[in-house]
């Protein structure tokens, strides 16, 4: 069994993929990795395809008003940025106050926080990101200073940041604390494995940033798609049994619970996560006879993944999936990794695209 952050899964899962991709010697890295669309019955991969709504938020100056960010689900801020450039004080994830002098030179150490830095339309200001930032394109092709668990200080502080961005999980904690001894300000972002998840960390980098009120209308879209996409589940129709997975060649196989991150999106489009039922909380192997006693109708899967072990045919010869309703009828739809596992900006689009690709032709 493996114990893996419940709030941060992901990145857990993207250190382990590489460990094994390392071990089999083939593979590219999930975070490097875009699928192409395929039939609906097998793959789909709308982070390529799919333009989202939330790139291109609104453009104003940063406000000095952070009235509008919720204390509940963001940092608290007591000294709001203005148009002087007057430095800011967060409370963030850790309840470390953090003053921020100034978001000139940005390092989100994640990509899920990238993606929330561009669609803020500060992404000008980033200077360098982790290798799980894949996008869009421009946090994809920018400077790597390595991966979030696994950091050095050194190629952080060459990028001379006045602001780093990270989660729980970024590390190891003698990183952190040399980029803190050095002066630069590290903001720890809350990221709960929620339906408020994607608005929370929204609010928390805006906040950080010194534009709560951007980070408010975005917020406040994402939730408006989310709910939405939501909406379009017809209650009449028999939820479908989902099985959500994360896999890597032959030695990483696993299967994601309502703490992985995409339990919630499970639940929003009326599935019914098999994960719940074998008592999987984050992630965890299971057996073929297991697996073929929760039967799922769905097997729903990241790209780099499927692409690991050599497309459907190669995921369905895993663990017997090939006998599983969703083995017997080839529904495997797979999806960008930070696209179906980041809880970023366009979560919402997401659900409304597995609503569409799981209930095709019962609606």
């Amino acid at each position: 069994m493996l114990n893996i952050s419940p709030m941060r899964v992901r990145c857990t899962l993207l250190l382990a993929a590489a460990i094994a991709l390392a071990a089999c010697g083939g593979g590219d890295d999930a975070a490097n990795t875009t699928a192409s669309t395929t039939d609906v019955a097998t793959t789909v991969a709308p982070a390529t395809t799919a333009t989202p709504t939330t790139a291109t938020p609104a453009t104003d100056a940063p406000t000095t008003d952070a009235s509008s960010t919720d204390a509940s689900t963001a940092p608290s801020t007591s000294e709001a940025a203005s148009a002087g450039g007057e430095p800011i004080t967060v409370v963030d994830d850790r309840g470390v106050e953090v003053v921020i002098e100034s978001a000139d030179r940005i390092v989100p150490v994640d990509g899920d926080l990238a993606e929330i830095v561009w669609a803020l339309g500060l992404g000008d200001n980033v200077v360098a990101t982790d290798i799980s930032a894949t996008y869009p394109e421009a946090a994809d092709s920018s400077t790597k200073i390595g991966y979030q668990r696994a950091l050095s200080p050194e190629p952080i502080l060459e990028q001379e940041p006045t602001v780093v961005l990270a989660t729980e999980v970024a590390g190891p904690p003698e990183t952190l604390a040399d980029l803190e001894r050095t002066g630069v300000p590290v903001v720890i972002v809350p990221t709960p494995p929620t339906a408020d998840g994607p608005a929370t960390k929204i609010r928390a980098v805006a906040a950080a940033l010194g534009v709560p009120d951007r980070g408010e209308e975005l917020a406040a879209q994402v939730e408006g798609e989310i709910a939405a996409a939501a909406a379009r589940v017809d209650g009449s129709i028999e939820s479908p049994r989902v099985a959500a997975m994360y896999v890597r060649g032959e030695n990483v196989q696993l299967v994601l619970g309502a703490e992985s991150g995409v339990g919630w999106v499970i639940d929003e489009i009326g599935g019914v996560n098999i994960a719940d039922e074998l008592g999987v909380a984050d992630a965890e192997a299971i057996t073929a006879e297991a697996m073929l006693v929760a039967a799922p109708d769905v097997i729903i899967v990241p790209s780099a993944g499927l692409e690991s072990v050599g497309g459907v045919e190669g995921l369905l010869a895993i663990q017997g999936l090939s006998q599983t309703p969703a083995g017997q009828s080839g529904r495997v739809f797979a999806y960008d990794d930070q696209y179906l596992l980041g809880n970023g900006p366009r979560t919402g689009q997401l659900i409304d695209q597995m609503v569409t690709d799981i209930y095709a032709g019962a609606q």
